[in-house]
């Protein structure tokens, strides 16, 4: 019976601890006051070691349901080493437009609705980095000098299987 509970409560461990990969990288940044001010513009430091391996950029924002838009534009600047054992896949290194579909025009959500909050994913690239720091900024792309009921962003960056 002893040996039993032992065995139930490994076979536990084991279950809890391989459910879902820990990200390579990952940090939220939350908007005051859940308001977006255009002047405040995230930035995201991550440092690579230049391996071989390739990564899925993904930034997450989470709005709530009184999030008045149907779509949110950002100017995503990325700064970075660039080596030549890329050769010229590093061309996501400067300032892009982005995109990020938040409802249909009817107003049904397209993200994760929990509760009173919205989740939307930003998948923003899958590349191979050199070794160093790279940086990521965003920046609101409306013209409005805040968006409301903008409560956060998430960065993760996972390794992922490479495709040419």
């Amino acid at each position: 019976m002893k040996s039993l509970k032992i065995s139930s409560l490994l076979l536990g461990l084991l279950i809890l601890s391989s459910c879902g990969k820990k990200p390579f990288f990952m940090d939220t940044i939350t908007f005051e006051g859940q308001k977006w001010k255009e002047e405040f513009t995230p930035v995201f430091k991550v440092d690579f070691d230049g391996d071989t391996s390739a990564y899925d950029v993904v930034f997450t924002f989470r709005t709530s349901t009184n999030y008045e838009y149907n779509n949110l534009w950002i100017y995503l600047s990325t700064k970075g080493p660039e080596c030549e054992a890329l050769g010229n896949k590093n061309n996501f290194l400067g300032r892009n437009a982005k995109e990020l579909k938040i409802a249909k025009a009817s107003g049904d959500w397209l993200g994760n609705k929990s509760g009173t909050f919205v989740e939307n994913k930003l998948y923003y690239i899958r590349s191979k980095f050199c070794k160093g720091t790279y940086e990521f900024k965003l920046e609101q792309g409306v013209t409005m000098n805040e968006l409301n009921e903008v409560h956060d962003v998430t960065i993760e960056i996972n390794p992922t299987v490479w495709e040419k």
